[in-house]
């Protein structure tokens, strides 16, 4: 093959171009500090940065973000509970005191004062928030677990449906055949003096004075609707499932209907129900408890819509309807669980819903105690009463201080019951707040499980963030020494090139002439 000067000045300068390309790549990557500054030059660092670069950028995310909002709705929910704890702790010691201790009039009115205050500081550890958002109500962060304003408790108008089991079934202790205290205060020293045993008997009756257990039903709320009051239904109804998994009316099907009181200390029949629509409570005679008792798993549906501030929203525990707006709320097994990604198809659940941790069951059993307190200082309050009566000139007939007597005795005697049943209940305060305890030191518990898991998630992806730094740096950047050393060769290639081209280039035909 004939070689000619035009194809070796060709190849020369071809040579020389291709030198010169291999130096602008080297110095190219000296500036930018990159293998390569574009996909075409290798598809496959290209590919692979782009496979690193993802993975890093996910891991900085749940680092930088995901991880330290899911801690921080963590550690709120935890000093929340603590502090609900705390509350609860010193319920018990009140209980404690109480169950041990013989108080005076005024030591029994500290403890319902502390207790109430106490109660209204439980539920508003459950209005705390994160961000803004509620912690614990569940997937509506935006309403809060009590109504806390005005605005809020208009058209706060529920039906309620709350479920039982047998095992929610306790008893009260009722003071039966009470001294009328407003009928010898309406009487003059002569006229109580005149009265006959019979209408005494009707004043205060000390051989019917006594305690009585009854079986009942504790409802979640207070001043619920009456028949009368209930939009929605004609009356409170009780259903239970049967063994078919039917659902039934109780009432209808056993025979018992539902009657009406506010007489705090009302025994129903052994084949009564009664409701007290004030204490929210529903009380079973012998017959009726035992029918319930057995048929298992129940239901009641109530309305109420005389919420005041501070009182929990219906919505977070039960299945329920806002008569007023038609919404209605499902409570459902599987609750309403927040998960934030915290790694790699690795969620976590940073919410703890009030039902499970902030029960309203707290709130009832507090309320039995400062009840217990009140009923056993206004029964005080009645013999206190009689006894001035006593003093009083205008009693000091014979005949009117014998009748006294008679009244302070019966007043005495309902005064030790009230103070039995007090001391009983803060007996059982003390079992009660230890429960309640127990389950809010596990809701703690759960917490700091899972904040240890997040904890030992973010040092994994700590380690996970350098190695993926590191396969990234190897991936694109260069090695600063190997780059200036093959750039220092490429300088010397290129020049080289260049002399040798020279040479070509500058001969002519005429230089062989």
């Amino acid at each position: 093959m004939r070689i000619t000067n035009h194809m070796m000045q060709r190849n020369s300068l071809n040579n020389v171009s291709i030198n010169k390309k291999q130096m602008s790549i080297l110095d190219t990557q000296l500036s930018t500090q990159k293998k390569i500054s574009r996909p075409s030059e290798d598809p496959i660092i290209a590919i692979r940065a782009l496979r690193l670069r993802t993975s890093l950028g996910e891991v900085e995310q749940y680092l930088d973000k995901n991880i330290p909002d899911a801690n921080s709705w963590l550690d709120v929910s935890e000093g929340a509970l603590t502090e609900v704890d705390s509350i609860l702790s010193d319920v018990y010691k009140y209980c404690v005191q109480g169950s041990t201790d013989t108080l005076s009039l005024s030591e029994r009115e500290i403890i319902s004062n502390s207790l109430k205050e106490l109660r209204a500081a439980l539920y508003a550890q459950g209005d705390v928030d994160y961000a803004g958002r509620y912690v614990f109500t569940g997937f509506r962060t935006d309403s809060s677990l009590t109504f806390k304003t005005d605005e809020q408790l208009q058209g706060a108008d529920y039906s309620i449906t709350q479920k039982f089991s047998s095992t929610d079934f306790d008893y009260k202790s009722v003071v039966t055949s009470t001294v009328d205290l407003k009928a010898v205060q309406n009487l003059t020293g002569e006229q109580l003096g005149n009265l006959t045993d019979a209408q005494l008997s009707a004043i205060a009756d000390y051989n019917a004075i006594g305690s009585e257990d009854v079986h009942r039903i504790r409802l979640a709320y207070t001043d619920i609707k009456t028949a009368a009051e209930m939009t929605s239904a004609s009356s409170v109804s009780v259903k239970y499932t049967d063994t078919n998994g039917t659902e039934k009316d109780f009432m209808a099907d056993f025979g018992y209907s539902i009657t009406e009181t506010t007489d705090v200390n009302a025994v129903p029949g052994d084949d009564e129900v009664l409701l007290n629509t004030e204490t929210g409570e529903l009380l079973f005679g012998n017959n009726a408890y035992t029918d319930l008792f057995n048929a298992g798993d129940f239901s009641v549906t109530y309305e109420k819509d005389s919420f005041g501030k501070g009182d929990c929203k219906p919505e977070h525990y039960f299945t329920c309807t806002n008569l007023t707006t038609g919404l209605t709320y499902e409570k459902t097994e599987e609750g309403q669980n927040i998960e934030y990604i915290v790694n790699f198809n690795q969620k976590l659940k940073v919410n703890s819903e009030a039902s499970d941790c902030l029960s309203l069951e707290m709130g009832r059993d507090i309320d039995e105690i400062i009840n217990a307190v009140d009923s056993a200082i206004v029964a005080e309050g009645k013999v206190n009463t009689l006894k001035e009566l006593k003093d009083n000139p205008n009693y000091s007939s014979e005949e009117a201080q014998e009748k006294l007597d008679k009244l302070i005795e019966s007043a005495q005697k309902e005064l030790d019951y009230y103070n039995d049943n007090l001391q009983k209940t803060f007996e059982s305060g003390v079992t009660w707040m230890q429960n309640h305890q127990e389950d809010v030191d596990i809701a703690i518990a759960d917490i700091g499980n899972r904040m240890t898991r997040l904890n030992l998630t973010k040092s994994r992806l700590e380690s996970q963030k350098t190695n993926f730094k590191d396969l990234k740096s190897s991936n694109e950047d260069i090695e600063l020494e190997d780059v200036v050393i093959n750039y220092a060769s490429a300088e010397l290639v290129y020049n080289a090139s260049l002399t040798a081209a020279s040479k070509v280039v500058r001969q002519t035909l005429l230089d062989f002439i």
